[in-house]
């Protein structure tokens, strides 16, 4: 199988800052009988033929036909074991846990995104009222729902309706929450339809206050343009905590933290994403008490005791957020998927105001296996904001 026209296409989005993050998206292609779909955990950006998995078609088609059991095992437990057992031959890497939703597109390239524009529609108010009215026939939207079997079956009971009903196929697939799926026979209809989205609402949001005067925590504490208080909290909690710090400040985020009111859009996660890699809720904390030592170690054992982990994000008022990680790789991670956040609450301004995940939802994903897999993959990939490929659940 020739696997060469999906992966220029999925590099080419990968390495677009605006398209993906920190591992995510996701990529198939189908011939025959075989669909290439990209495996758990690897980077759009750079991958190559080993980064993808050759599965059975009719095999991944039949896992909808099969019953799951009524015991107490975890049906998708059941279905992720079907799911590997419809690899061909050879075969060894997991597939992304949105391998199912691939197979029901009745096109030969599929590529599914998180950009943040999109997403700034996907996690507002009027989400799935707005879809309709701007992308027509070929697209709809879906409710958030639990990404993997639950949200394959849920498209293909879409899928079956709109053909009976005698609708077009989709091509275009907003999820809330979540991203899209964009569909088509060739890479070139691929472009158009990201395209005509991204053109599409880039009329309709207000631009970004982006500048350049974001800066790494060490060069920001070799120049002492942090205060001392704040380098001195550095150390301490991650000597305390065995963390490593990441910062960031920009115009963007300082529109966010210029007080907790301010920051109220950012402290619930928008997508599975910026949970595995930024955390559910960031820690923030006003000036006054990030320049008291005790008070930030007794809200972080605060943070502690409420949620189970440490916070991913320490977001200070008017200074800046701090992504915390166990290596610098994820530290930075945090950072750069909680400003993508900050992307997505500001262009979410236009489309009635900001729309997070439920906090049951949210619940599911902190504990979801195949989560814990995927960012355990990536954990070893790090891109920079300019060659960035994207985080999926996946995926």
């Amino acid at each position: 199988m020739n696997l060469d026209s999906i992966i220029r296409l999925s590099r080419r989005y990968g390495a677009d800052s605006r398209y993906v993050l920190a591992g995510g998206g996701n990529s198939s292609i189908k011939q025959d009988n075989v669909m290439a779909v990209k495996a758990s955990g690897v980077s759009l950006g750079t991958i190559d033929e080993r980064g993808f998995v050759l599965l059975s078609l009719p095999k991944l088609i039949d896992i909808f036909e099969a019953p799951l059991s009524s015991d107490a095992t975890d049906p998708e437990e059941i279905v992720l074991e079907r799911l590997l057992a419809s690899r061909l031959p050879g075969q060894t890497m997991r597939p992304s846990v949105e391998t199912l939703l691939h197979a029901l597109f009745p096109f030969r390239l599929v590529v599914h995104l998180h950009p943040a524009l999109v997403n700034g529609l996907m996690c507002s108010v009027e989400a799935l009222k707005r879809v309709p009215e701007l992308f027509g026939e070929e697209a709809e939207v879906l409710p958030y729902t639990t990404p993997g079997y639950t949200l394959a079956d849920r498209v293909r009971t879409l899928f079956r309706t709109r053909k009976a009903m005698g609708r077009c196929p989709i091509k275009i697939l907003f999820l809330r929450n979540h991203g899209v799926f964009v569909a088509a026979d060739n890479a070139d209809e691929i472009d158009d339809l990201y395209r005509h989205i991204f053109d599409t609402l880039e009329k309709l949001v207000r631009p970004l206050p982006l500048d350049d005067d974001s800066h790494s925590v060490a060069s920001k504490v070799k120049n002492e343009l942090l205060s001392e208080d704040i380098r001195v909290m550095i150390e301490a909690i991650s000597s305390e905590f065995n963390v490593r710090f990441s910062f960031t400040l920009n115009s963007l985020l300082g529109y966010f933290l210029g007080s907790p009111e301010a920051f109220e859009p950012l402290s619930q996660p928008f997508t599975p994403d910026h949970i595995v890699y930024a955390g559910a809720w960031p820690l923030f904390l006003s000036q006054s008490a990030a320049s008291d030592l005790k008070q930030i170690k007794s809200a972080i054992h605060e943070y502690i005791a409420n949620h189970g982990e440490l916070p991913k994000i320490l977001a200070i008022q008017r200074t800046g957020i701090f992504g915390l990680g166990k290596d610098d790789n994820a530290a930075e991670r945090a950072c750069l998927l909680f400003q993508d956040a900050a992307k997505i609450a500001w262009y979410a301004q236009s489309f009635g105001g900001v729309h997070p995940m439920e906090s049951e939802d949210a619940d599911f994903i902190r504990g979801w296996e195949v989560e814990k897999f995927r960012s355990g993959v990536a954990a070893n990939v790090l891109t920079s904001p300019s060659s960035e490929s994207a985080p999926i659940l996946k995926k």
